[in-house]
């Protein structure tokens, strides 16, 4: 059996009970007026203190022996983790491009589920990413580095299909806790829009479910184009500028169904911290396998009885109970309930509040609030802004219309918020503070008229260069019809020559061959001729006959290899101005090929810089999810 102290630090309080004791026995020693043996004699002494005091002193030791944890056995226990679960659903439809708040959608979302995951300090975190459809980024795990770096590289342009389906996306998420054999878990959704569609089927899947949905919304209810990676403004199917705007209401709704938190964008974390504060995913304890720990148990409270014992005789009659012992008993196990209890019984619900809100608890202080404007202060320092302006509207003094201006400029409703800062110099005009946001939020319109002309300059340009476009496609076409037109021409005129140069061909020799018929030797002939007939002696006119059918049938015979010959000429001169761009596409592949034969090294590194790309082995893992699923059906809507 092995003895030891569970915390032998608590041994250093008998210092000051031994340093108390020697003083009171110097001064008792000290303080007498009569001598010690007269002071016997005489019995002045009262044994009742010196048992007191030995009382005391043996109390202190053994509350202090108690308080250092006497242990003598071990307890062997099974080892267990948190099954509390939560599963981060990123929206990375081509909305989050847009940038209405700095530096775009897209970075703010990052940026906050990363701030989220040290906070988390129990149970286990899945990822999920969605646009036209959802996949599973990162199974449950407790390891928040690997999530962080694969937050880092997400983004639309990896996404397998465009859209917005987050309703896929949480039904992926309850999928990836069930596997995990879970019935419970929190879904933490960031998005900047939710549809009618998306909100009914969310709410069809929660709905008598235990699963908790939390919303983090993010953007502005006047929105902002959405500005892709190579600069262009997305466009719709009829050429307009896409203004991608968030719908809070439904968002909202979904937080609601989910019976979950909903916050919207802060530049604070306070978004973040709301969302911690608020999640109650019951933290299940699950066994692990056969493992166990071997635990020291406190066998402290053995000496308690000991210690009730030791109290008895101060409460004799003379002994003074002090109260500062009752304060080392029972001061420390205070009860913060209890305490919540008496401030119940002297403070009402508006003091409680105040507290809430001065601990930063905007939470629980809204909802103790009773008083509009401390209620809508304390949603405005929550992030819910639309709620702050419900509860400011129809107020009438400064601070409300300076409050309800602010609640105007963080929803995004700029002119609205320099309307209120407006009425609020009106009956205040030395107040400064109005004045400065006003300012602010002047400057923040005139950037925005900034970027929305920019934004139409743009949309000017991109008109432009596609009607140039077509003008230039427009008028290739025009060419290549004239081309063909002057191909066809060329074709009709070679076919025309040939057949007149056939018929003069057909002509001559039969001129020829009546001529030579009629004349034997008047016809001027060729030397070889002349030499022919010279050297060969004379016939018979029946034997010139035959001589002349010989002689015609060679002509005829040139005659039509000479029409074939031009014919071929022709139809190939067609046949090679068609093979001409043929020839031209089978050149630059060519050339390709010999460039790739070339840097056959070069391609290998452009090859290993791809595979080293973390968002390119994302955009595989979710090709790979793709390929066993089904393409999820099209809402009409693909940002």
């Amino acid at each position: 059996m092995n003895f030891e102290f569970l915390y032998p630090q608590a041994f250093w309080l008998l210092l000051p009970v031994a340093l108390v004791v020697a003083v009171k026995n110097y001064r008792q020693s000290n303080s007498s007026l009569i001598a010690s043996h007269l002071e016997k004699a005489l019995k002045l002494q009262s044994d009742s203190k010196k048992s007191a005091q030995f009382w005391l002193t043996l109390l202190c030791l053994v509350l202090i022996t108690a308080i250092a944890g006497p242990s003598f056995e071990t307890q062997t226990r099974p080892a267990f983790q948190s099954s509390s679960a939560r599963v981060l659903v990123l929206d990375m439809s081509r909305s989050v491009y847009a940038n209405d708040i700095k530096p775009s959608r897209l970075a703010q979302i990052k940026y906050k589920a990363q701030d989220l995951l040290p906070l988390i300090t129990d149970g286990q975190t899945g990822l999920v990413a969605y646009a036209g459809d959802a996949y599973t980024l990162s199974p449950l795990t407790t390891d928040s580095a690997t999530l962080g770096n694969l937050i880092t590289n997400l983004s639309p342009e990896i996404m397998p299909f465009q859209g917005a389906r987050a309703d896929l996306a949480v039904k992926q998420a309850i999928d990836m806790m069930k596997q995990a054999g879970l019935s419970s878990g929190e879904i933490i959704l960031f998005s900047d829009d939710l549809g009618q569609g998306e909100l009914k089927a969310i709410e069809a899947m929660l709905s008598g479910h235990s699963w908790k949905l939390s919303v983090l919304a993010f953007g502005t209810t006047g929105g902002a184009p959405i500005a892709l990676p190579d600069g262009s403004l997305l466009t719709d199917k009829s050429g307009n500028t896409v203004v991608a705007k968030t719908h809070f209401t439904n968002l909202e709704q979904a937080a609601k169904v989910g019976r979950g938190h909903y916050t919207t964008y802060r530049s604070d974390n306070q978004d973040i911290s709301s969302l911690i504060k608020t999640s109650d995913v019951t933290a299940n304890l699950k066994k692990e396998g056969e493992q166990s720990v071997d635990i020291r148990v406190n066998n402290g409270y053995w000496l308690l009885p000991l210690v009730l014992v030791l109290l008895l005789p101060l409460f004799r009659k003379g002994v003074v109970f002090c109260s500062p012992l009752l304060a080392i008993l029972f001061g420390f196990n205070s009860n913060s309930a209890e305490a919540s209890i008496i401030d119940s019984a002297f403070n009402n619900q508006n003091q409680l509040g105040y507290h809430a809100f001065q601990d930063k608890d905007y939470e629980s202080a809204k909802n103790l609030f009773s008083n509009k404007q401390w209620l809508a202060a304390a949603q405005y320092e929550n992030g819910d802004y639309q709620q702050a302006i419900d509860n400011l509207q129809g107020e009438s003094d400064i601070s409300a219309l300076y409050n309800l201006g602010n609640a105007y400029a963080q929803h995004g409703e700029l002119e609205k918020a320099a309307d209120m800062y407006q009425q609020v110099l009106n009956q205040q005009p030395n107040h400064a503070d109005a004045k400065f946001n006003l300012n602010l939020v002047k400057d923040a319109m005139k950037q925005q008229q900034q970027q929305q002309q920019q934004q139409q300059q743009q949309q000017q340009q991109q008109q432009q260069q596609q009607q140039q476009q077509q003008q230039q496609q427009q008028q290739q076409q025009q060419q290549q019809q004239q081309q063909q037109q002057q191909q066809q021409q060329q074709q009709q005129q070679q076919n025309g020559g040939n057949g007149a140069k056939t018929s003069q061909q057909q002509s001559q020799s039969n001129a020829n061959s009546s001529s030579k018929e009629n004349s034997s030797g008047e016809t001027a002939k060729p030397d070889s001729e002349r030499t022919k007939n010279n050297s060969q002696p004379e016939h018979s006119d029946n034997n010139k006959e035959p001589r002349n059918q010989q002689a015609k049938q060679p002509q005829e015979k040139d005659n039509t290899t000479k029409a074939s010959t031009e014919k071929s000429a022709s139809a190939s001169s067609g046949e090679q101005q068609s093979q001409a761009s043929e020839e031209q596409k089978q050149a630059q592949l060519a050339k390709e090929t010999t460039q790739q034969n070339v840097d056959p090294d070069l391609r290998k590194l452009e090859q290993i810089e791809s595979v080293r790309d973390p968002s390119y082995l994302l955009r595989a893992q979710m090709l790979l999810q793709s390929k066993n699923k089904e393409v999820p059906t099209s809402t009409g809507k693909d940002w």
